[in-house]
């Protein structure tokens, strides 16, 4: 992949290889399914992983908390997975270059398709984090385990495709330093 750059009309543009879109579509539609199991209560997921992702909005009060998510999980998990469709179809529009070193994947976003991204991201990032046992920054690398190496390298990854986005999006906005 390389990084999100802002275009001289607004738009955010990275180059991803073919097998990292690949990747990336099969990691987004596992997002999207683990999503739709919550919503349907088939809660075979990790605690800690819906922990992440839905944090409670009143740690002080788990009877708040409680009800807080029960008037908005559902509203919470379609705005994820709205998302994460968004991401899924600005891989299903890019433009493609062929290279010495194979096809190129040309990822225009616009704004809105850029939120859709960093949510995703995010979620992805959330995920993976959880599996390492990441709370913090100084967590990293926690957990030691046959395919941490490789689920780290996806953190950090995605990691570098959001701050790059992030970096490209406020220059397009006009922020930052």
């Amino acid at each position: 992949m390389r990084a999100f750059d802002a275009t001289p009309g607004g738009d955010l543009l990275a180059e991803f290889e073919t097998q990292e879109v690949a990747l990336f579509i099969d990691l987004v539609q596992q997002i999207i399914g683990l999503l739709e199991r919550v919503k349907d209560g088939e809660a075979d997921v990790e605690p800690s992983v819906l922990a992440r992702l839905f944090p409670d909005a009143y740690t002080d009060a788990p009877g708040a908390a409680d009800e807080f998510r029960r008037f908005t999980l559902d509203d919470l998990i379609d705005r994820k997975v709205e998302n994460a469709k968004g991401v899924l179809a600005s891989f299903n529009v890019a433009q493609s270059r062929l290279t010495a070193d194979g096809e190129i994947r040309l990822v225009l976003l616009d704004r809105e398709h850029a939120m859709y991204w960093l949510g995703t991201l995010t979620d992805l990032r959330l995920v993976l984090a959880t599996s390492l046992g990441i709370a913090t920054v100084s967590d990293e690398g926690a957990v030691e385990s046959p395919d941490a190496e490789y689920v780290e390298s996806l953190y950090d990854w995605f990691g570098f495709a959001q701050g790059s986005l992030l970096e490209a999006l406020e220059e397009v906005e006009g922020i930052g330093g």
